[in-house]
Parts: structure tokens; sequence; C-alpha cells
């Protein structure tokens, strides 16, 4: 992550650098290459990290299409590809296309990230504690989140 921003900072709500980076971080996704999976040497072929600016493009990419009316009939690889294709088309020419499995993918992880961290909010916010500003509560679910991720590696360890 050397010059790309952690996840938490793409949603930034006053957190702060002093604050960790986020546990999601860049995530690796599968290949958009219709390639096998491992090369002839044996090393994955995994597809690129994702930058916290592909990120933001993709969460305007589900909810652009979201908001579109479609009929109930609509499948979910249909809709998957109809986000991988607003992805693409509005995507940095830099950037490499991304299929609608690694799409669905890299959102699944963000959408269960930011529900994390909701909750994570939400108990700093039922706290109420009086003269502390949001930034401040914010920060602290920040804490709240790295040390529940920080946990749960030390646990699986």
């Amino acid at each position: 992550m050397d010059c790309d921003q952690s996840f938490l900072d793409t949603i930034s709500f006053g957190y702060t650098q002093t604050q960790p980076d986020s546990p999601i971080g860049e995530q690796a996704t599968p290949s958009t290459q219709h390639r096998s999976a491992i090369t002839e040497k044996g090393k994955s072929n995994k597809g690129k990290n994702w930058s916290s600016d592909e990120d933001k493009v993709l969460i305007a990419a589900w909810a652009n299409t979201s908001l579109d009316i479609v009929g109930t009939d609509e499948n979910r690889d249909a809709y998957w590809d109809r986000i991988s294709e607003y992805y693409n088309t509005h995507k940095e020419s830099s950037w490499p296309e991304r299929n609608a499995n690694a799409i669905n993918c890299r959102y699944t992880t963000i959408n269960r990230e930011t529900s994390k961290f909701c909750g994570c909010l939400q108990h700093i916010l039922n706290r109420q504690e009086s003269g502390r500003t949001i930034e401040e509560k914010t920060n602290d679910a920040h804490i709240l989140f790295k040390e529940m991720d920080l946990k749960k590696r030390s646990l699986s360890h």
C-alpha cells in the first residue's frame, strides 16, 4: 500500500493518519484474463490489487446500477454484468479491466467490512458520551474496528 490509501481512508469521517491502516486495505481479486489460474511455473495468476480510487468507482457503479429500474426477472449474473459494464466504462484507462466475478467479490468485501465498521461506530455512539465530537467518536470507532481485526487475526494463529 505505497501510494494508495486504505479503504477506511476512503470513507474518512475524520479519521486521522495516526490511526492504523484498514485491515482490508488493497485486496487481491480473481484474474480478469481468460487464462488458467496457475501459470506454467506453478505461480498464482491473481488479479491486480484494487486501489482506493478503483473502490470509489466500484461503489459508484453499484450505486448507479442499483438505482436503475429493472424487471424482477433479472438474474444475479445479469445484475453484476451491468455493474461490471458501468465500472469498466467509468474506470481510468490505466486500470485493469475487471470481470463481473472480480467486481462482485470486491464489492462483497467492501460491504462486509463497511457493515463491521458501522457496528463499531454504533457501539461508540451508544455510549452517549457528552462533550465529544463526531470526529472523536469516529476515530474511536476506527480504533475499535482495527482492534477487532487484530484480535481476530491473533485467534486464528
